[in-house]
């Protein structure tokens, strides 16, 4: 496998072209842990600037939005059925029934 430094041109030349670092890894034939440290040190050489991720931030529920998925539960409705009405993801359900004891 390349070095962090055998491959900083390529991994330059991709990142700036908008590949994925996970792409970036295969075509360098290295891992991404070394990929994101040529990337780490590219930025700090200046010649590039990293891209912001694009994770969202989860918020935590409120009681104002567990009262209706344990009153929509306690009526019968499924998981799904609740996620969908309530546009959340069902796993954001499901952790809701356990943290209110019903799952």
């Amino acid at each position: 496998m390349p070095s962090v430094n055998d491959c900083l041109d390529i991994v330059e030349k991709l990142y700036k072209d908008g590949v994925p670092v996970k792409e970036i890894a295969k075509r360098c034939n290295n891992s991404m842990s070394t990929v994101y440290k040529a990337l780490e040190k590219l930025e700090a050489m200046g010649r590039i600037k990293r891209r912001k991720g694009r994770y969202r931030q989860h918020r935590r529920l409120t009681e104002e939005e567990l009262a209706p998925i344990r009153e929509l539960y306690l009526k019968g409705a499924t998981v799904y059925e609740i996620a969908r009405q309530l546009g959340r993801p069902e796993s954001t359900i499901y952790y809701a029934l356990k943290k209110l004891g019903l799952k």
